[in-house]
Formats: C-alpha cells, sequence, structure tokens
C-alpha cells in the first residue's frame, strides 16, 4: 500500500531535500533577483530625477500651454445615450421591436 504524502516519512524527506538540497538554488536565485532590483531601481531613479530636471526648466513655457489646456478641460462630455455594451445593444433591439409592433387604425 502507498503512504499517504501527509506521513510523517514523507514529510521529514521533503524537509530535508528543502534545507539541503534545493535551499542553494533558492538563495542564488534570490541574489540574482535582488541584484536585478538593484539595477532597475537605479535607472527608475535616474529617469524620475531627469523627469523633474526637464520639468522645472519647462515651467515658464507650460504657463503658455495652460492657457490653451484649460480649455480643453472644461469642454463637457456627453454621457447619456446608447451605450457599445451587449445588454444595452440588445434592449435597443427590443425596444425597436415593440415600436414596429403597433397596429394602426
Amino acid at each position: 500500500m502507498a503512504k499517504s504524502l501527509r506521513s510523517k516519512s514523507k514529510l521529514n524527506a521533503k524537509s530535508v531535500k528543502r534545507k539541503g538540497e534545493f535551499s542553494k538554488y533558492v538563495d542564488e536565485r534570490n541574489k540574482r533577483i535582488a541584484a536585478k532590483l538593484a539595477i532597475e531601481t537605479k535607472k527608475q531613479d535616474e529617469a524620475k530625477k531627469a523627469n523633474e530636471d526637464n520639468k522645472e526648466g519647462e515651467e515658464g513655457e507650460e504657463d503658455k500651454k495652460d492657457s490653451s489646456m484649460d480649455l480643453d478641460k472644461d469642454k463637457k462630455v456627453s454621457t447619456s445615450g446608447w451605450r457599445d455594451s451587449r445588454s444595452q445593444v440588445y434592449k435597443q433591439r427590443q425596444l425597436k421591436n415593440k415600436r414596429k409592433k403597433t397596429l394602426k387604425f
């Protein structure tokens, strides 16, 4: 009869493998990931500093652009009307069908 995966002998064997054989691979992988993250964070910090420097230099130019940007923000977008979702299309078809079925005397 086969032993269960929850049996003490199986659990002990797995824990020994986890501590001995596989731990070095896990440690190496963690080191590689940490190194890669350190490089990526340095790149992001440099990019952020470059963007901040560019923004400080362009503040005078942005004052002129802000007046034109305000006009675009003030425009209202119509949110009424039929949507493109399936349920809305179905409802729209049902309403059209109801209108056609009426009898005129």
